[in-house]
């Protein structure tokens, strides 16, 4: 029989789920496994087993197979495995694939010495910079110069290929490939396709660094032992996935030239589908690939939800409920004509980069209701601002925007954010990372790499289309933002 199902893993920092997805995109069966946090080491450290990475991707796919089981289907069908996981996050193997420490996490902060040493590295050899302490290259480089245990390591793996190499069985990191997306905050060149010279320059050796395939590569199939486990026939393949963020851009339904993804979660993230990279001199795009070979120019800013919460709710114990009812009772309607960016902290990253820049909110806001519009209103000047900076570096930003996160799930806030975009504002069925990983295994196993063919498997749940007559009003209040934010900029911090 046919292989009827691919199995998605999306491997996050609360936990891992397991999807498995049908020809025609409908989710058939899903797991959870939780993941302990990670620990908090002095100086900004992010620290976590990686053994616990991979017995949680286990334990959800166990899960998932079991309910497909119960409800009827067979593990048998699935004909391919695909993962994505967090982007920067990496760990210490030996020539084994036994970690010889724990893995350092995609947020941790320690090496800001390491990433300036890159971004010196590259000015010098005239290679774009734009490397922060998040690279796993900086991470390597402190870990490198801060833990003897590393002596021992002979390679350096993303969170992606660790959980591939037990899927697979792997015994020798020798055998261990990478995906351009979980390589390009490793100093992968995706448009040159190999390793940046700046690496070496800056003291990193590229030796212990496995090799790169593309996203929806073969990368081996499934391990005997595990396969007897669950199930899975002993020719499942195991497929090269992507870092999660990019998983959720594919999920979104954003796949022709001009069309883009934005992500609002705790906070704001661009990517945008391009025939061709761009590059930003100032560091705040980056570039990754998409599986059907276009380019994902993207950037990730401060503002978002974290934001909306501390000018909305700042000293309410539950902000998550709150928000919710706020946008629940969110009416439509024209802009209200009030001004506020939604900060945490002081610190923005895209569409500028000015780390003393603080939030502002509208004194003119007296209810928490007109606090909460501002700050959505406030969000959709900096989403249309980041789209101006794309297109300002060559990108296309004429298609639809396909939204994620907490910014999709009411229709009210989507129509908001077109009207100010000027755009439509899409939300796919299965906007989650997991499915975008399925979607990739996939491509490979039943359409020969065609992501023409794939993409049919996303379906739109909601579309919301600009109103014309409140065009006028949202360009006078996002201009009026825009002042806003000039006014308070730190003198010399790029545009």
């Amino acid at each position: 029989m046919a292989s009827a199902y691919v199995l998605g893993i999306d491997l996050g920092t609360s936990g891992a789920r397991a999807l498995v997805v049908d020809r025609a995109g409908a989710i058939v069966a899903g797991a959870f496994a939780a993941l302990p946090p990670p620990a908090v080491v002095e100086g900004g450290g992010r620290e976590q087993d990686a053994n616990l990475w991979w017995e949680a991707a286990a334990s959800a796919v166990r899960a998932a197979l079991a309910r497909l089981a119960a409800a009827g289907g067979e593990p048998r069908d699935v004909g391919a495995a695909c993962v994505d996981a967090t982007s920067g996050t990496i760990v210490p193997v030996d020539v084994a694939c036994v970690p010889v420490r724990a893995g350092l996490m995609y947020n941790d902060a320690r090496a800001v010495a390491e990433a300036a040493r890159l971004n010196a590295a590259a000015r010098a050899i005239g290679e774009g910079e734009g490397a922060n302490a998040s690279y796993a290259s900086a991470k390597i480089l402190w870990l490198r110069e801060h833990d003897p245990a590393t002596a021992r390591a002979t390679r350096f793996l993303h969170q992606t290929d660790f959980v591939n190499a037990r899927l697979a069985g792997a015994t020798r990191a020798a055998d261990v490939a990478t995906d351009e997306s979980s390589a390009l905050k490793t100093g992968y060149d995706i448009a040159a396709c190999r390793w940046a010279g700046s690496l070496a320059a800056a003291g990193l050796d590229v030796g212990q660094l496995p090799p790169v395939v593309r996203s929806g590569a073969t990368l081996g199939v499934i391990d005997a032992g595990f396969a007897r486990d669950t199930g899975l026939p002993p020719d499942c393949r195991v497929v090269a996935g992507m870092t999660d963020g990019t998983a959720a851009a594919v999920a979104s339904g954003a796949s022709a030239i001009g069309e883009a993804n934005t992500t609002i979660g705790t906070t704001l993230v661009w990517k945008l589908v391009a025939a061709r990279p761009v590059v930003d001199p100032e560091g705040r795009l980056y570039c990754h690939r998409h599986p059907g070979g276009a380019f994902l120019p993207g950037g990730a800013g401060n503002a978002g939800g974290e934001g909306i919460a501390f000018q909305v709710a700042p000293a309410d114990s539950a902000p998550g409920a709150t928000l919710d009812r706020l946008a629940s009772e969110l009416a439509a309607g024209p802009p209200s004509g009030l001004l506020a960016y939604p900060l945490p902290r002081p610190g923005e990253r895209f569409p500028f980069v000015d780390p003393a820049f603080a939030g502002f909110a509208d004194p003119r806001a007296r209810t928490v209701g007109e606090r909460y519009r501002a700050a959505l209103e406030g969000l959709a000047c900096i989403e249309r601002w980041g789209f101006e900076v794309a297109a300002g570096l060559g990108a296309p930003v004429d298609g639809r925007v396909w939204t994620t996160g907490v910014g999709a799930r009411h229709a009210a806030w989507m129509q908001l954010r077109a009207d100010f975009l000027g755009r439509p504002v899409c939300r796919a069925a299965h906007p989650e990372s997991g499915f975008g990983a399925a979607l990739v295994a996939a491509m490979n196993l039943w359409h020969d790499g065609d992501w023409t063919l794939t993409s049919r498997m996303v379906g739109v749940d909601l579309a919301c289309r600009p109103d014309p007559g409140r065009r006028a009003q949202c360009d006078e209040q996002y201009h009026a933002f825009r002042a806003a934010c000039a006014a308070r900029r730190t003198p010399g911090s790029n545009r």
